[in-house]
């Protein structure tokens, strides 16, 4: 997996590119961290480059949600529909933003 930062600002954008899963999903997990370190609160992501999420990479995914939820906002665009099955067969599609 790569993630390829689009914009740096508010939003701060970024892209995934691959397959978020136990081997990268640690890699995301730095990632945000980091932003989160950084006060950075307002996060676009843009999955048109990923196209498997496993149960791993939903993890850091629910971990960036908690955190946006605090005082700040987490959008998904451009999910691909394989990945989107994975978003509604566990229930994020009702606990994420989607643009």
């Amino acid at each position: 997996m790569e993630i390829v930062v689009m914009q740096e600002g508010t939003p701060y954008v970024f892209a995934l590119q691959g397959r978020l899963d136990t081997n990268t999903s640690p890699q995301l997990e730095e990632f945000a961290s980091g932003l989160n370190e950084k006060g950075i609160q307002d996060i676009v992501v843009d999955m048109s480059g990923c196209d498997f999420v496993s149960s791993a990479g939903l993890r850091v995914i629910v971990a960036m949600q908690k955190r946006a939820a605090v005082n700040g906002s987490l959008v998904f665009r451009n999910v691909q529909p394989d990945v989107n099955d994975v978003f509604e067969m566990t229930g994020f599609d009702k606990i994420l933003t989607f643009e």
